[in-house]
Parts: C-alpha cells; structure tokens; sequence
C-alpha cells in the first residue's frame, strides 16, 4: 500500500459525551446535551501511487492499522441505470468484510457522483485509506500491560499517539466515545472533500462560510444514513451529530426523514438510485426535510471534563431495549419520570449557559465564586456567605449542583423501575467519592450509563489531581483514566502535519502489504 501526504485529504471527527439526555433523546419530545472530545477520528484519502497504471476497475484499500483485522480492499464498477451510471463496490475478499466501512464508502461514491463531474477522474487509479483513531476511544490496560506500566494518567501520557489495540475489531474494549459514529463521520467527510463535493472547516474559529455550512450539513446527512444503515436501525443520532458540529443541545431527526431510505437500501443491498439519495440527504433539495435541532454550547469558563474507563462493561443496545420495554409496559409511570427527568435535564443546560453569561458579564465576581467553589466540596456550597452583588452567581452554582443531583436521582429510579443497570450501585458509590472531592462540580454516568464509563466536570487542577488519584486507588472496580478532555471542534479538514504523531502514524501505515 502506498499513501503520501502531498495529495492527501485528511479529515477529523471528535468524539462525544452526552451528559444529559440518556434515553430520552431518543424521543424527539426531548433533548439531550453532548460535548465533542480532544479525542478524535483522522481519516486519509489519496490517491494511489502504483506508477500510473490503470485497472479496469479502479481498487479502494481501507486500513486500520490499529486492529489485527483491520484491512479491507474493494473493487468499484461502474453499473448502468437510467440516470446513467452509479458505483457498486465489491470486497476482494468476501470473507473479510466491515458492515461499518463499506455503507460509509459506497454511498459517498454515489452522491459524490451526483454532485461532482470530478469522481471517475479521482478514482482513476483507486485509493488509499488510513482510519486511525485517537488512544483514548479504545481500552489501553494491554498496552500498559505489555510496558509494565500502572493504570494512571501519567503512564497513559507516555503511550505513543495511535497505540496498536492488540486486538480485532470484533474483541476490542471501547470506552464508550462514540468510535464508530466518529469513524464513519470522517470517512464520509474525508470523501467527499477528496471528490470535492463539500468545503469543510479548517479550524474552529471563525464563523462558518455558505459553502462549509452546505458541506457539514451534507455529511451529516449522509453519515447519519450510513450509520443507521450499517446498525441496522434508526438511532438518535446525537453521536452522529456531534462528530460534526461539536459540543450542543441535541433534538433528534424525525424517523421517517430516513426510514424509506433505509428500507430501499435493504431491500437493494447495493447501490441506491441517485435522486433518492439526493432528495434525502442534499440540504438545497426541495425534498430534504431534516428537522433535527443544533443549539451550540460550551462548558463554563474555568469548567473541564475528565472521563474515565470501568472494566466492567455494559451493552448499551440491551440496556436500552429493556428501558424502552419498560416505557411500553407503564406508559403513565414512565411518562410522569421522564418528565420529571427532563426537567432537571432542562435546569442543568440552563444554569450552564446562565454561569457562562455571568463568567462574561462580571468576569471578577464570577472568579470570585469559582474560586470560592473550587476549595469547596459542592454539597456544602449552600453554606457560603458571600456578598450580596455575588448572590446571584453563587446560586446559580448551587443550583446547578442540585439540578444533576436531581438527574442521578431520577436515573437511580428508573434503574429500578425498568430493572437495568443505568446507575448500579457500584458507580453510585464511585460517583458519590467523586462528588466528595472539593471542586468537583458534575459527576455522573454518560449516555446510557451502565458500568461502562463515568465523567466529571472539575473547576480546579487541583479537583482534577485528586479525582484522578480517588480513581487510581479505587478498589472495588478497576477505573481506568482517559486524558480525554472536552472541545470546541466538530468536524475540519486538517493537514497531517499538525496532528502530533500522525505524519509518523501514516507513514507506517504506508508499509503495509
């Protein structure tokens, strides 16, 4: 395989924390509120170099180098219909297949050849991929193993970028960050930039221009149709979302924008007819009617997100099946909690975005108070006497402490009432240590909870010091640390260069048969 930087199209997706907004996002009647990751998916497209020879059917390798399995190489052909022709790929090897890749490659072929007269001359003399992955979307406990290194931040820190996960795809331990909404988002991405259907962001400063607005939203489309595709079934697509526009208030789409689209591209098993395509995912068509909605957010100035792996594992499909199973059964009982819980979930992005207004406002009063917190365990917060013109601020504090209590709460009960693990007792008593640290503000289980992962939302380097050491010398799980912290960025195009490790990460990836 041979890939080079010069012609390059290199694209990145962050990953995600949903911190509010567990299973109900799945109902468009609520939202739920993600952050974006420093942890991001990279993805290289280029051309290949096999000394200008041309195929009859122009090749595509895919590479993970990160997994055992990860190699995957198709050949594309040209089949004629009425509007002309569309792309159909066929894997060189039919026993070596990934669902996951493949909906992400054929679909971006086709509406790239929609939209651009380029495609036929891009693919040409086929492509090289390379799919790498930041460490911490993966479990690193082997490769501290295999360096007799301990399970703590430091040692994760010394881990060269885009470790190896001694493992196959099918076997490897996530951690929960969303790798294969991030993975099939900037594959997709890093397609259509390369066909020069979309212009994405490269950077995230600055207001977008038209075109990279048209070019975020396509690849939304498109990546949310390849996700739900390639699972098998029509999810909230916050995962999805936030790959693309970063940390916000998430209300999903509606089902129906994809479901016959879906049905057709079953029912098909191949390539879709290209005006379908268009009329579903091109945001300028009259028929493209996607009404999932976007509020941007960002954490409060002096707040910071730390994350964390438990080695226990849950699987968040069953954990969902038996809530929504339950929600079916008591309809009254489910409908009174989630709304109660929707409630407190409202309260928290509220007190959010009110502390960032104050932080800009009354920028010293709001240090005063941060401060003033941060050497405090929150529970105790109500207790503080402070000056009348920085009441405000200090409540706004309190209250936010006791809106997510308020979330924990009603998450422990619907744990009961449904019978699954969303908040088992076990990371109660975790996250109840963590909340016991001064300065820690949130601390919680994301997504759909279970004993996969925890967060926290610290306001010190001294909170986040001491979480971690309560997290190193907790005994009764094994909690393994992320370095892991939050972002502003959603989905860019980016040189190589600029991402530490990458240009050696591709380079090696460049070696392989």
């Amino acid at each position: 395989m041979t890939t080079g930087l010069g012609a390059s199209t290199v694209v990145s997706a962050p990953g995600k924390v949903l911190l509010t907004g567990g299973y109900l996002v799945l109902d468009r009647a609520y939202k739920g509120l993600v952050v974006a990751t420093d942890s991001r998916f990279y993805v290289s497209v280029t051309p290949k170099k096999d000394g200008g020879s041309v195929r009859k059917e122009p090749r595509i390798t895919v590479i993970s180098p990160q997994f055992s399995d990860g190699k995957w190489e198709y050949d594309v052909s040209r089949q004629p219909t009425d509007e002309g022709h569309v792309y159909d790929i066929r894997p060189v090897n039919s026993q070596v297949r990934n669902r996951y890749v493949e909906c992400a490659l054929l679909h971006p072929l086709n509406l790239g050849s929609a939209l651009s007269g380029d495609v036929d001359s891009i693919l040409l003399h086929g492509l090289d991929i390379v799919i790498f992955g930041s460490n911490d979307f993966y479990s690193q406990r082997e490769q501290l193993a295999r360096r007799s290194l301990p399970l703590n931040h430091d040692a994760l820190a010394t881990l060269p970028p885009f470790c190896s996960t001694y493992s196959d795809i099918a076997n490897v331990h996530k951690t929960g960050l969303g790798s294969s909404a991030a993975m099939i988002t900037s594959l997709v991405g890093a397609l259509l930039s390369h066909f020069k259907v979309v212009s994405l962001p490269r950077g995230s400063n600055g207001m977008l221009t038209n075109e990279e607005t048209f070019g975020l939203k396509l690849v939304h489309n498109t990546a949310q149709f390849c996700h739900c595709l390639a699972q098998g079934k029509i999810g909230s697509g916050f995962d999805v979302s936030a790959a693309v526009f970063g940390n916000h208030a998430y209300r999903r789409f509606s089902p129906i924008i994809l479901d016959p689209l879906l049905k057709a591209a079953g029912a098909q098993n191949s390539s879709l007819p290209l005006k379908d395509m268009c009329k579903a995912l091109v945001p300028s068509a009259s028929e493209c009617r996607w009404d999932s909605e976007v509020e941007q957010f960002s954490l409060p100035l002096g707040f910071s997100l730390l994350l964390a792996d438990i080695d226990a594992g849950s699987s968040t499909p069953k954990l969902v099946s038996s809530v929504l199973q339950w929600r079916k059964s008591k309809p009254e009982e489910a409908l009174d909690l989630w709304t109660q819980l929707n409630a407190e979930n409202s309260a928290v992005e509220k007190y959010l975005r009110e502390l960032s207004h104050l932080a800009v406002v009354n920028p010293s009063g709001y240090e005063t108070i941060l401060a003033q917190c941060s050497k405090t365990v929150a529970s105790r917060w109500q207790h503080f006497e402070v000056r009348e013109e920085l009441a405000p601020i200090h409540t706004m504090f309190c209250l936010l402490y006791n809106a997510f209590q308020a979330v924990r709460k009603h998450l422990r009960t619907m744990s009961t009432e449904a019978d699954v693990p969303i908040e088992p007792a076990e990371q109660t008593r975790l996250l109840d240590a963590c909340m016991d640290v001064p300065g820690i503000v949130l601390a919680g289980v994301p997504g759909a909870g279970g004993y996969d992962a925890i967060f926290c939302v610290a306001i010190s380097k001294q909170a986040r010091f001491t979480v971690q050491h309560t997290w190193e010398t907790w005994t009764e799980m094994a909690v393994g640390p992320l370095l892991t912290r939050e972002s502003q960025s959603g989905l860019m195009q980016v040189e190589a260069k600029s991402v530490p490790g990458l240009p050696e990460a591709l380079a090696g990836a460049s070696e392989i048969d």
